[in-house]
């Protein structure tokens, strides 16, 4: 699980740059992302951003899809 503490003006600008660089989807405060073969499921609720892998292929750890997506979010 990733936790990952942004104002509202951050996790917008986040949400942005997703979109733009790597074409991963947030759509609203929660839901879920799918990149590569790996879905997470996201919520941001009072300032706080969690991420938890669901699916990813099975020669792909957690903790690489997690640090992946840290740099994504980073």
């Amino acid at each position: 699980m990733i936790e990952i503490r942004l104002t509202p003006e951050e996790f917008a600008g986040r949400v942005t740059r997703l979109q733009a660089e790597h074409g991963i989807r947030l759509d609203g405060d929660a839901g879920r992302l799918t990149k590569s073969g790996v879905t997470a499921a996201y919520a941001y609720q009072d300032g706080l951003l969690t991420v938890n892998i669901l699916e990813k292929p099975f020669f792909v750890s957690t903790e690489y899809c997690e640090a992946e997506l840290r740099k994504f979010l980073g």
